[in-house]
């Protein structure tokens, strides 16, 4: 790990790795006949990518990322503080002292929504081809009308009948969106560690690898970069 990548590494070493564990996590319930409840793994491995390719790509990411984990910290232990302890305004006023801030002392802002028109994910995928795998993977992470469509099918001479288990349809578009996940957050973990090999394997896959190619100069981390 260089030196220069040891802050970057800290803030996305865990968010990368969520993308190596969903991805396979998917691969064992692909093969015990669970693919349809994998792809549950799917819509958080396009989240956790997609996070990690803004926060590193975009300049000033890693500390608004960061943020926004100390943020979620914060909420959570002042929903669960215990005013009787007095510990916990120490344990609350450490994490506040978490924030990173500007050089004039001022709290850096933290990440934009996710999902939606003015989202991180609108603004990095360019293609549509992750916005839409992730429209389609909501609903199976959500309650919808798919949880009905799922479990009921027609048969042939009309009859309503219930079914085991849920069509497995388009399981090689889901593959091959849990691959690209893959090849981006391995990418990125291949620029922090210095490697090389990493870095070729990642980019050659004819799979999307980095997201920031496409935008204004001003929002790049590296604008001088186009591969």
């Amino acid at each position: 790990m260089h030196d220069e990548n040891a802050w970057d590494f800290r803030v996305l070493g865990g968010v990368l790795e969520r993308v190596r564990r969903a991805a396979y996590a998917y691969l064992v319930l692909d093969r015990r006949g669970f693919a349809v409840e994998g792809r549950f793994m799917v819509r958080s491995a396009i989240e956790h990518a997609v996070t990690a390719q803004w926060a590193y790509l975009t300049p000033d990411g890693i500390d608004r990322l960061q943020v926004k984990m100390v943020r979620a910290r914060l909420d959570y232990a002042k929903q669960n503080r215990d005013h009787a302890d007095r510990e916990w305004a120490r344990v609350i006023a450490n994490i506040e002292a978490q924030f990173p801030t500007t050089k004039n002392g001022t709290r850096k802002p933290g990440t934009p929504k996710f999902s939606g028109k003015e989202g991180m994910l609108a603004l990095m995928d360019t293609t549509g081809y992750l916005q839409r795998a992730y429209s389609v993977l909501s609903r199976v992470g959500h309650v919808s009308d798919q949880a009905v469509t799922d479990y009921f099918v027609t048969e042939p001479d009309g009859t309503i009948a219930v079914t085991s288990a849920p069509s497995e349809d388009f399981d090689l578009e889901v593959f091959h969106t849990i691959a690209t996940c893959c090849a981006l957050a391995a990418w990125i973990r291949a620029r922090l560690e210095g490697d090389e090999q990493g870095i070729e394997l990642a980019s050659s896959q004819r799979l999307l690898y980095r997201l920031d190619t496409h935008l204004d100069p001003a929002l790049r981390r590296f604008p001088d970069e186009e591969n």
